[in-house]
């Protein structure tokens, strides 16, 4: 319940509603609720993604009038008969105490609550989740409320070290990804194989390895301002696998690229908002992303900046336009990133401290945000002066990494 009161808060909410419970209760790692849904054969994230679209469609009012109020905290009309039947069902399983199992029961057991209609969507039924939760309870639930406080202090400490050791293990796929990488750099150092195919294959690496470590910077400064829930999610592993979004991280991305090289951000990371406190981490976290790319596009075209020899360029040319291509398509993504578009990291950066109306049309135009942006972009001057920017700002950085980068890319199109 602290979660979703949390939940609401950020929001501008003081009545909680069945919606801010049931995502307070699986934004609660290891909660006894979130380990029964766990069990069911759902997209936990898709389910969140909808209770948090709900949510801020609703930002700063509250919808529902005052309904009562559960161990102080106030409840909407929606909250109360969802806590109501829990209370219930508590009485019905002749249970001693109320936790996050029995709230989702109870909110299945009304066909009136808006959080258990939610649940039904997700083919998640009452009976059925009480048959779940009777196999999963632990064998000794009242041993476990009545641990002393040094114990569970003691356990937690040693869970939590445990843990950590592994969140920030880097992930075999990780390290695979960059041996290709290498791989293929030094073919192309070397003259070996066709460069077109090569530098395709090593700009298509180079970039899922790039979208590892902007999600990283995301997860990585989410943690630090108090979201764990991104450690558990995997996202501090650098496992791409972690950040695939179908839609987001393949199918757009691969369209841009193919219809012109427009290094379209194609990772996703889910932060738990409510964790974090201040407005000022939540965009940082948001500019974090973006940071990352800029740093590790500025590393490619370290070699340039420090000088090559006309000889070095010409000896190896295949080589460095694949590395000044790589570094271009992170100075685009950089500059693309910084657009205050819904869906993009510019617009998560002043997100924070816009008024709850604007916030609630751009959650509405969120789920078509990327969509209009790939229009806009293609079909308005707007995009070929984003194009012409990062030309500029390449051409400033090194005027031998943008003649690389330009012949670069006659390389990454080799069948034209």
């Amino acid at each position: 319940m602290v979660t979703a009161q949390a939940i609401a808060t950020a929001h501008g909410q003081t009545l909680l509603t069945s919606n801010h419970i049931l995502l307070g209760i699986i934004e609660t790692q290891g909660s006894f609720g979130e380990q029964v849904l766990s069990r069911f054969p759902i997209k936990i994230e898709n389910l969140k993604t909808r209770l948090w679209a709900y949510i801020r469609l609703d930002a700063g009012e509250d919808k529902e009038p005052y309904g009562g109020e559960f161990y102080g905290l106030p409840l909407s009309e929606d909250g109360a008969r969802a806590m109501e039947a829990t209370v219930d069902e508590a009485a019905t399983q002749q249970a001693e105490a109320i936790d996050s199992g029995l709230m989702l029961l109870g909110m299945l057991r009304r066909q009136d609550t808006h959080g258990g209609e939610i649940l039904r969507q997700f083919d998640v039924h009452h009976d059925d989740f009480l048959e779940v939760m009777r196999r999963h309870k632990p064998a000794s639930s009242t041993s476990v409320a009545r641990t002393s406080a040094a114990g569970r202090t003691i356990a937690a400490s040693t869970r939590s070290r445990r843990r950590r050791s592994h969140f920030f293990k880097i992930s075999p796929i990780f390290l695979l990804l960059l041996t290709i990488l290498g791989g293929l750099g030094y073919m192309l150092y070397a003259g070996i194989g066709a460069p077109g195919k090569l530098t395709f294959v090593f700009v298509l690496v180079g970039w899922i390895l790039a979208v590892s470590f902007h999600e990283f910077g995301h997860a990585l400064l989410a943690y630090l301002s108090g979201d764990e829930s991104v450690a558990h999610m995997g996202y501090l592993t650098l496992d791409p696998l972690k950040y695939t979004h179908p839609l987001m991280s393949i199918i757009f991305p691969v369209i841009f690229l193919l219809m012109g090289g427009i290094p379209l951000p194609g990772g996703a990371v889910y932060i738990n908002r409510a964790a974090i406190r201040k407005r000022w981490q939540l965009s940082l976290v948001s500019a974090a992303g973006p940071l990352a790319t800029l740093v590790f596009g500025l590393l490619l075209l370290s070699p340039f900046m420090v000088g090559l020899s006309e000889k070095t360029l010409r000896a190896h040319s295949p080589f460095w336009q694949a590395i000044a291509l790589l570094a271009f398509f992170q100075i685009f993504a950089f500059i693309l990133n910084l657009i205050p578009w819904p869906g993009l990291d510019g617009f998560g950066i002043i997100e924070p401290y816009l008024p709850p109306f604007l916030l609630k049309y751009a959650y509405m135009l969120s789920g078509m945000g990327i969509f209009l942006f790939f229009l806009l972009f293609v079909y308005t001057p707007f995009g070929q002066w984003v194009g012409a920017s990062v030309w500029g700002l390449i051409q400033m950085i090194s005027v031998d990494a943008a003649t690389s980068a330009y012949f670069g890319f006659d390389l990454f199109f080799f069948w034209k």
